[in-house]
């Protein structure tokens, strides 16, 4: 189930993560094990997750089809990060957001679906294009439901977002 989008206006908030480089079809193996390292780092550095887990599509190169991302948690604060870790922000802006609900394979049609209603209400997502490929201002999956608290995909709740521009 996709809910309707939304426009949301959001305050910047700041983040600590793990960036890599991954395929489209690497990313259900490559950056899910990514999530517990970030936790424990922030376990270890004494800073507490001011949100749930998430992927943040940062870039995509045209000329090999990876993706650019960042897998973390947003923090309350700053965070000095230590190379493998770094610190990060969501700008403050309007956000179009929507709710998937499910097992995670539907993502992909998740992410169509609210760039299609974003292009139909005349809105645009806030991106950079060059001959090297796509740079996006901020684009997430915030992973709402914990998957070992949760077995049942059927309740997975995913929120999907978009920076819109101004």
């Amino acid at each position: 189930m996709i809910t309707t989008p939304k426009i949301e206006q959001r305050n910047q908030q700041h983040y600590a993560a793990i960036r890599t480089k991954v395929g489209m079809n690497d990313i259900p193996t490559k950056l899910p094990p990514l999530i517990p390292e970030v936790r424990a780092w922030l376990e270890k550095n004494k800073v507490t997750p001011d949100g749930p887990p998430f992927f943040q599509y940062v870039s995509m190169m045209d000329s090999n089809n990876q993706l650019v991302t960042e897998v973390g948690f947003p923090v309350k604060d700053p965070v000095a990060g230590d190379g493998r870790v770094i610190p990060g922000y969501f700008p403050a802006g309007r956000y179009a957001t929507l709710t998937h609900m499910g097992d995670y394979m539907g993502l992909r049609k998740a992410n169509m679906a609210l760039d299609a209603w974003v292009k139909e209400n005349g809105l645009k997502e806030q991106h950079k294009v060059d001959a090297d490929g796509v740079e996006w201002g901020t684009r997430t999956e915030s992973y709402m439901t914990d998957p070992q608290q949760e077995p049942n995909p059927a309740n997975w709740r995913t929120d999907v977002s978009v920076l819109v521009a101004q």
